[in-house]
């Protein structure tokens, strides 16, 4: 937040001109990486995304293969709608999103998931995954990060679920955003 009582947020600084200028430096430069900021990062061209969220997967705790829903075209996005993610019913899970952060920092990069089971809400969760440097690199986080989530089960639980979920910053930028559904079944298949 801005210090003038505006309520606006600060400018944006530009990471790559405060880079070169403090390359002379080298306590500014070691304090720096010490924040995770790489000062070799080169931004790609022709991609002005600042979050590119490249996979969205359930993994499981008794070792099953993870459930992925991956993102790198318009026909991925659109699939993720029709192909449910299938849990078994009572088994451990969590969720890992798989996504690299370009151009700039990213400050309080967070997910807004809600499920829906016959046009109600039956969950709306807000996770905040944290404030990440640009990197050349895709990087993973596990939510819950410590902990596993315990599918539902019983006859009442099963059956299809429908949600969104959507990527967004502090700054309230949607970084993406897509519908995908979630069947709790007997078994994996």
């Amino acid at each position: 937040m801005a210090s003038d009582g505006s309520g606006a947020a600060p400018p944006e600084i530009d990471l790559k001109a405060q880079m070169e200028k403090e390359k002379n430096d080298p306590s500014m430069v070691a304090y720096l990486k010490s924040l995770g900021i790489d000062p070799d990062y080169k931004p790609p061209e022709g991609d002005d995304r600042r979050v590119v969220v490249k996979e969205f997967s359930i993994i499981f705790k008794d070792g099953h293969d993870p459930v992925t829903l991956k993102f790198e075209t318009d026909a991925d996005l659109k699939a993720a709608k029709k192909t449910p993610m299938v849990i078994k019913e009572g088994v451990e899970y969590r969720m890992r999103v798989l996504f690299r952060v370009q151009h700039n920092v990213v400050l309080g990069f967070k997910i807004h998931n809600s499920v829906f089971k016959m046009g109600k809400t039956i969950a709306k969760d807000t996770e905040m995954l944290g404030t990440y440097p640009p990197k050349n690199d895709f990087q993973s986080v596990d939510i819950p990060k410590n902990e596993w989530i315990e599918a539902p089960s019983g006859m009442m639980a099963r059956g299809e679920y429908k949600a969104k979920m959507k990527f967004q910053d502090d700054d309230n930028n949607t970084h993406l955003e897509f519908d995908y559904s979630v069947k709790i079944a007997k078994d994996y298949a």
